[in-house]
């Protein structure tokens, strides 16, 4: 086995993000075991993977959303598929259009402002579109395009260095608010009245929430980005403008319980073990191996944490000096041992990678076996269990 020799001060300095790594803790294994150049390579590499991707999973997302609606797909409640903002997250058929209604509203567009943490320039552009809490739209700005070469009316920079002159995520929000809804406007004039937000990231948050595969650990990440004072970081690591209320009602409630709140809304506490698409399998395995089985297959081979491990586990301390100092970034969860070995129970890593549903919650401390399984899959291509 390689001697890991990174550690917290190899980061460079004008990485902005730096003192967020050790929250982010498969890019922080990333870069322990192979240098922060390696992180820099995927991001590099990334442009010709994105579409691809996003349109497999998006569209994905809206022809199950419409398969449900139209009661073509039956028992719901064991089909999951991703979030619409963000499309990062896993949702129950079943619960998609009430939990969307409830947290963004009847008609809403939101556009993700993903930042390049080394550059700082706006690195993609992905908007989505929901009507009546049912998701139907999606469309991307990709790193290349034009676009992004606009000058801003009144700032008089290129819209893709925004980032570099405009301090904090929220006012970086603002100065693109106006021009993107214009842009909205254009595209899809039919939805022209209606409600616009902008959730704005640096794409270490989005790479870290992406590599996650519990359903319950990628919700309560999203409680840490939001969460910079807690931690004694200088801003969001990614945020909404405006805010959606509820969402800003229930990070006020801590950790633990935004991730029950969240989890609740999603998947009724149920555990789902996020899957992993082609594109993505082919892209890491052809480009990125030893990325695939250090993050991804060892997350399988070492367990999942239940839902209990993940509401109970202690985090690093940022808010102290002495843990950058001491290099004390260690995620302290209560038994490792109890982590759910989806292989045990009999599943391959193929099945895996299509997703698993559990029905395991929050109070499960029992072993689990593979009598808790519920459905296997994706969207409308889910295989139901039981």
């Amino acid at each position: 086995m390689r001697k890991i020799t990174h550690n917290y001060g190899d980061i460079p300095d004008d990485i902005y993000t730096k003192a967020y790594s050790p929250l982010g803790k498969h890019l922080w294994r990333i870069f322990k075991e192979f240098g922060y150049q390696k992180i820099l390579d995927m991001v590099e590499a990334s442009p010709d993977y994105m579409y691809p991707e996003l349109k497999e999973r998006l569209d994905q997302t809206i022809n199950t959303a419409k398969a449900i609606f139209d009661g073509k797909l039956p028992n719901p409640e064991k089909v999951v598929s991703y979030f619409l903002f963000p499309p990062v997250v896993s949702i129950r058929g079943d619960l998609n259009q009430g939990t969307m209604k409830l947290l963004f509203g009847e008609s809403t567009d939101v556009t993700f402002i993903v930042i390049n943490d080394y550059s700082r320039e706006i690195f993609f552009l992905l908007n989505c579109h929901q009507e009546d809490g049912i998701p139907v739209d999606w469309w991307l700005v990709h790193p290349s395009d034009d676009f992004l070469d606009r000058r801003h009316m009144k700032l008089g920079i290129k819209l893709r260095k925004i980032p570099q002159k405009v301090a904090g995520l929220n006012k970086i929000g603002q100065a693109l608010m106006s021009l993107l809804k214009d842009v909205r406007n254009e595209r899809t004039p039919q939805w022209a009245q209606s409600a616009y937000q902008a959730g704005i990231v640096y794409g270490s948050a989005m790479a870290n929430v992406l590599c996650e595969r519990s359903s319950f650990e990628a919700f309560s990440f999203l409680w840490d980005g939001l969460n910079h004072k807690y931690y004694n970081l200088p801003d969001f690591w990614f945020c909404f403008t405006p805010w959606p209320p509820m969402i800003k009602n229930f990070l006020m409630l801590g950790r633990k319980q935004f991730g029950l709140k969240l989890n609740g809304l999603s998947l009724q506490h149920q555990l789902y073990v996020q899957g992993l698409e082609e594109t993505a399998i082919s892209w890491l395995t052809e480009h990125f191996s030893e990325v695939y089985n250090l993050v991804f297959k060892r997350q399988i081979d070492e367990g999942i944490p239940r839902p209990i491990d993940t509401l109970e586990c202690q985090l690093p301390d940022l808010a102290k000096k002495s843990t950058y100092d001491n290099q004390d970034f260690e995620w302290k969860y209560k038994d490792p041992s109890k982590f759910i070995k989806l292989l045990d129970l009999g599943l391959t890593y193929e099945q895996i990678w299509k997703g698993v549903l559990l029905d395991v919650n929050h109070e499960t401390t029992e072993e689990v076996t593979r009598s808790n399984l519920l459905s296997i899959g994706l969207g409308i291509h889910t295989e139901v269990i039981k």
